[in-house]
């Protein structure tokens, strides 16, 4: 995996995985939820949008980093 350097983006924490093309966010709220996916395509092209928990965000860094 290629590492991360972006920890927020939109307001929300966020990592990055750009070898797999995904980005995962924490979103605290229904109606950004909504739109995640119209802004990962947006600013994120081919990339796919994941929501999960601070828990598992906190994970994927871990993994995003230990692997460069």
């Amino acid at each position: 995996m290629t590492k991360s350097i972006e920890t927020e983006i939109w307001g929300m924490p966020c990592a990055i995985d750009h070898e797999n093309k995904r980005v995962y966010l924490k979103c605290s709220s229904a109606i950004t939820a909504m739109g995640i996916s119209a802004l990962v395509e947006k600013y994120y092209p081919g990339y796919k949008g994941h929501l999960v928990s601070l828990n598992r965000l906190s994970e994927i860094r871990d993994s995003l980093e230990t692997v460069q």
